[in-house]
């Protein structure tokens, strides 16, 4: 889906958050395996997963980086998706650490119904649908 941009705004292509890793091969297998992304991009050091038409994450090794890992992550890649249970037993059948855990019975009470896992370099990874747009 692409969506005419205001006048006056440039366009953009895509859009790509890059994390980065001291070992890469634990987030390719977050990201690959666990989540089910699509690898679009891949030269060793660097690695493209899909998201959407027009999103990725992109997997960055430290070593050949620009920016080096922290020991406390303060981003978090956030998903907007219909399909929020089916993500979510996925998520619990493939293994994926948790930071917690969605409360579909008081969907009704919240602006958003969400889950938040912990990928294998301490980013936050958030799947969420809202329920209503107050």
């Amino acid at each position: 889906m692409h969506t005419q941009a205001k006048p006056g705004m440039l366009p953009v292509s895509a859009q790509v958050t890059f994390f980065y890793y001291g070992d890469l091969a634990p987030a390719e297998r977050f990201y690959g395996e666990t989540l089910g992304f699509e690898k679009t991009f891949d030269k060793g050091w660097v690695k493209f997963f899909r998201l959407t038409e027009t999103s990725y994450v992109g997997l960055v090794d430290e070593s050949q980086g620009f920016h080096k890992t922290a020991e406390e992550n303060s981003v978090m890649l956030s998903m907007e998706t219909a399909k929020l249970e089916d993500w979510y037993e996925q998520a619990k059948a493939r293994g994926a650490t948790f930071k917690n855990h969605p409360d579909f019975a008081r969907a009704d009470e919240k602006m958003v119904t969400s889950f938040m896992l912990r990928d294998p370099g301490g980013y936050t990874v958030e799947f969420f649908r809202f329920n209503r747009r107050d």
